[in-house]
């Protein structure tokens, strides 16, 4: 019997049965007696001060396993924006690190531990204790860093599973641990639900399928455009529960998934900052619906602000973010777009979101990112600009695309330059930093 992880006024309780498998590696099973052999290997990975810890580790177990010994260690964690060497030297220079756990940093020493009289392990951690620095992802300037209490991230977790109905089935994510929306729903909600954690992060749509069959795997954890590209493929495991974040799921994409899985794909909607926000199934309804522990309000310029639990005390009682709402209710919202997605261009207001919109249904079209530059012209001070990403498709090209814009857009909305490519560099939690998409325009071919 699964003997529940818990929260307390004063501390989170994580308790793990040794019947039940932790995690799955390579389709193996990991039980809770071996993670808490490797917590203890763990603990001579620290020095004896207290600082911060930069983990590192690609697999989902092995990041568990450093999490979870850096906090009971007394230490704060540093989450890096992404693996790429320069970030981890930023990383290095802004944080006094005293220790880095990466890949293969467990010792492989005989430990022998025994579960107690109840058949289950058990780690407690104080709810007000410091947890982890992570990073926001660059996508609308450089990565800011948010601090996140055991408070903050277990709250949340512990919300999600209080709030949509989730299988008892192993866990699988094509996306990384080390922005919040995969730290929380394929590290600390596994955990909460008493649930294996696929250990690998498949990327590419083949390999997902592979990882899904192999351990039938029951919830997927995931981004649009690994979506798109899963949907490709065949999928024997049925039914799957898909969650989407971290960009705008395409209706296509969601009438697809229905189709074939007989449900709807859950889109979950926050930031680094605030934590979940909201969540929709946008064939039922269009509104994203407010999770119970979120207040919602707009503010004078029709921006989201939000309250909540799984908000750091460092970021104030009231988040605003830049995103532009419609408030229906107590806790419903339409969602416009980022104040940053509507530009004036010869004293019109556009919306780029519209002009990506339109750019993604033409044939032959796999992913697309627009931005608006500053120009200098009699008329417009703006101008804006597509990178199109087609893969492999030959026949297409700016002038084709610029085609099936001309009856779908108004003129000044039509991509003043349009870059080719295979595909977009985006990260692999599927989000495309800016000064990443800068890099493409400078360095891509004009079409």
């Amino acid at each position: 019997m699964h003997i529940a992880s818990e929260m307390t006024n004063g501390e989170v309780r994580l308790r793990f049965s040794e019947d039940r498998a932790f995690a799955l590696c390579d389709g193996e099973a990991i039980y809770p007696s071996q993670l808490f052999a490797d917590l203890v290997r763990a603990e001579q990975c620290f020095p004896s001060t207290n600082g911060d810890v930069l983990i590192t580790c690609k697999g989902r177990y092995e990041f568990s396993v450093a999490l979870l010994s850096a906090w009971l260690s007394g230490n704060n964690v540093i989450l890096s924006p992404s693996l790429h060497q320069a970030s981890l030297d930023r990383i290095r220079k802004i944080h006094p690190i005293i220790a880095e756990l990466g890949d293969g940093f467990i010792k492989a020493e005989d430990v022998s531990l025994k579960s107690d009289d109840r058949g289950f392990f058990e780690l407690r951690f104080c709810k007000m204790q410091q947890a982890l620095t992570m990073y926001t992802s660059g996508s609308s300037g450089k990565p800011q860093p948010v601090q996140k209490s055991i408070s903050d991230i277990f709250t949340e977790a512990f919300a999600l599973k209080e709030a949509l109905i989730w299988p008892n089935m192993p866990l699988i994510a094509s996306v990384p641990p080390h922005h919040l929306y995969g730290l929380t729903f394929s590290i600390l909600l596994p955990w909460v639900l008493g649930i294996p954690m696929v250990n690998e992060c498949p990327l590419h749509a083949e390999e997902v399928v592979e990882a899904i069959n192999h351990v039938n795997a029951g919830i997927l954890i995931t981004v649009p455009i690994h979506l798109r590209a899963l949907l490709k493929q065949e999928i024997d495991c049925k039914p799957l529960m898909a969650i989407s974040s971290a960009g705008v799921l395409d209706g296509d994409i969601a009438m697809q998934w229905q189709k074939i899985f007989d449900r709807e794909i859950i889109e979950i909607y926050g930031s680094s900052e605030t934590g979940v926000i909201a969540h929709r199934q946008q064939l039922n309804n269009k509104s994203w619906l407010a999770f119970s522990e979120v207040h919602i309000e707009n503010s004078k310029d029709g921006l989201l602000q939000v309250s909540s639990p799984f908000i750091n005390s460092s970021e104030g009682e009231v988040f605003q973010t830049q995103d532009i709402v419609t408030i229906q209710g107590e806790s419903q919202f339409i969602l416009h777009g980022r104040a940053d997605s509507i530009v004036k261009i010869a004293g019109k207001r556009i919306s780029l979101l519209t002009v990506e919109a339109a750019i993604k249904g033409c044939k032959g079209v796999l992913d697309v990112a627009v931005m608006a530059v500053p120009v200098q012209g009699h008329i417009r001070d703006m101008a804006i600009w597509a990178a199109v990403a087609i893969g492999e498709e030959r026949g297409v090209n700016a002038r084709s695309i610029r085609m099936q814009l001309l009856p779908l857009l108004d003129g000044i909305k039509i991509p003043r330059r349009i870059v080719m490519l295979k595909q977009l560099p985006r990260e692999k939690n599927g989000k495309l930093r800016k000064e990443q998409l800068m890099s493409v325009f400078q360095n891509g071919v004009k079409a």
